[in-house]
């Protein structure tokens, strides 16, 4: 499926680069519940500044 593939691909990618920060990564959480399908869902968001101080956030 190109859905998965590509997410795993993305995924991959974000955890090297995140790994290779020097600094410290702060993880935050977003929790809701849709309206009409009564569905509960979490965003997992890690934040940091990049080497040329742009703060920069990636969707887990």
């Amino acid at each position: 499926n190109f859905i998965v593939e590509k997410y795993e691909l993305e995924k991959k990618k974000a955890i090297q680069y995140i790994a290779g920060i020097k600094s410290r990564v702060p993880i935050t959480t977003d929790l809701w519940t849709s309206d009409y399908q009564k569905r509960g869902y979490m965003a997992i968001t890690a934040h940091f500044i990049d080497e040329s101080w742009t703060l920069r956030s990636i969707i887990m």
